[in-house]
């Protein structure tokens, strides 16, 4: 009974442990945690993020996403975005998109997470999350259920 339950246990661990399980959980969260943040604009608590400054700004050209014409927006950083076409009503940290398009699963050394290939998009991320006081990149408890209940699925799958 004992070399069973140690077999068991041995298994579990293999497919538990097993790169290709942790990449498959983890995709499986990443379908649902990156559009939360980028497209809904919610932290992990399900608050919407924050909203635009609407206080007077100037933006380079070569800093705008899409050329606007114009470098001055008196309604502010919700007016810039409504004229890129990138405002939906609240923070969504979405402008050029490298960020969004940065974002994903990274591997060092044997392990996996969440995170930016990008060092500058790290720092902005950072940045960001102090600025609106929100933990936006921090999985919320829905998709540690999705995680949870993935890794239990192939696990129950594989023995």
């Amino acid at each position: 009974m004992a070399k069973e339950l140690l077999d068991l246990i041995s298994r579990v661990n293999k497919v538990v442990k097993s790169p290709k399980t942790i990449r498959t959980a983890l995709t499986t969260v990443m379908a649902v945690h990156k559009p939360r943040i980028f497209q809904k604009g919610e932290d992990a608590n399900g608050s919407k993020i924050g909203e635009y400054s609407t206080d007077p700004i100037s933006i380079s050209k070569k800093n705008q996403a899409r050329n606007t014409g114009k470098t001055y927006f008196k309604g502010g950083y919700a007016e810039y975005k409504r004229a890129v076409g990138k405002n939906p009503g609240f923070v969504n940290l979405r402008n050029t998109d490298q960020m969004m398009m940065d974002y994903g699963i990274l591997a060092s050394g044997g392990n996996f997470g969440f995170g930016f290939q990008n060092s500058e998009n790290y720092e902005k991320s950072q940045w960001l999350q102090d600025k609106y006081d929100a933990d936006v990149f921090d999985l919320s408890n829905s998709e540690l259920n999705l995680l949870s209940n993935t890794l239990q699925n192939i696990v129950e799958s594989q023995l």
